[in-house]
Order: C-alpha cells, then structure tokens, then sequence
C-alpha cells in the first residue's frame, strides 16, 4: 500500500513539474496584468498596451537567443552591452552617406561577430561560459562609450526610424520582429534537427 502511495505522490509531482514546464510565468504574468490594471485604470487602454509591447520586443528578442544557449546549458552575460555597443555603430554608420539604410547590417554584423568571437572562446578554446561573457559585457559597455564618445548619440535623420516608430496594420513593426524571432526560433527548436540535438 506504501508503495502505490508513493508511486502516486511521484505521479502527482511530475505532472506539476511538467504543467509548471508548460506554462513556465505565465500565471505570475496574469496576476501582474491583473494587479496593474486593478491598480490603474489606464494600464489596459490600447495606447498603453502598444507602448508596453514596443519596449518588450527587444528583451523577446534577446530571450528568444538566450534561449538556445540556456538550453545548451549555458549562460550569457554579455547580451545587453553587446546589443548597446552595436546599436551605437548603426546609428554612427547611419549618418554616413555610404551607410545610410545600411547602417542596420552594420550593427547586425558587429553583433554577430561579437557573438562569434565569444562562441569561438567557448567552444574552441573551451573557456568558462561565465568568465568570457562576464569578460565581453564589461569590454562591451566600454566599447559602447567610447564609440559614442561618452555621449548621448543621435540621428534626427535616422533612415531605419520607422522600425521602432510606425506599424504595420496597426501593429508597431518592433512587435513584428518579435513575433517573427519567436516564431522562426520554435521551428528551429521543435522542426528541425539542430533543434533536436539542442534539446538532446
């Protein structure tokens, strides 16, 4: 009898820890939606919504990358300054007449070369995940301020303006990009084969 009560005690606990998989915070998310908006009467109109989503999008998009290397067991301090230090060298590769448009590939590019490195000192020279990111945030915010010269850097002409200020019907463009990493990143973590050895 001892051992039917125990079996289903184990039962009982893996299912919670499996619903607990599956929804992850998404229950502390709606009690925070619900106390906010019972909090203020403004927090659920449509303008505040859009406001909120907009400035989420970024941190969706840096989860959406965490993921994969969380997965692998592994961490990543250096996504913040990474993402600072790139967006300093698209708007200053924006301002010149070369770049222009152009200037978003620069700092896409910088960004990935930035992770590249990192990767390498990781895989190949089989370096703590720790250790070189924690290295690479603190380089990074340096590298940010000097590019930007320790001030505040700013385009009024910026020709990607409209990624983070117009929307697509009725939906910000920053939203978009969102939706679509999150989407493009679970066909690659539940459809494909990388995603299976990721997983593995």
């Amino acid at each position: 009898m001892a051992e039917v009560n125990v079996a289903t005690t184990t039962g009982k606990a893996e299912r919670v820890r499996e619903l607990m998989r599956t929804v992850g915070m998404l229950p502390v998310l709606v009690l925070l939606l619900v106390g906010f908006a019972l909090a203020s009467e403004n927090f659920l109109t449509m303008q505040n919504l859009s406001i909120i989503t907009q400035q989420a999008s970024v941190n969706v998009v840096l989860a959406a990358g965490m993921t994969f290397v969380i997965l692998t067991a592994g961490i990543d301090l250096s996504v913040g300054a990474i993402l600072a230090a790139s967006a300093v060298v698209a708007l200053q590769a924006s301002m010149s007449p070369q770049f222009g448009m152009f200037g978003i590939a620069a700092g896409v590019g910088f960004g990935l070369l930035l992770g590249l490195v990192n990767g390498g000192l990781i895989a190949f020279m089989r370096l703590p995940p720790f250790i070189v990111t924690l290295g690479a945030l603190t380089a990074m915010r340096g590298l940010a301020r000097l590019l930007a010269d320790d001030k505040t850097v700013f385009n009024p002409d910026l020709p990607f303006a409209f990624i983070g200020n117009d929307s697509i019907l009725g939906v910000p463009w920053l939203v978009v990009i969102a939706v679509a990493v999150v989407a493009l990143s679970w066909f690659i973590l539940r459809r494909t084969v990388m995603g299976v050895q990721i997983y593995s």
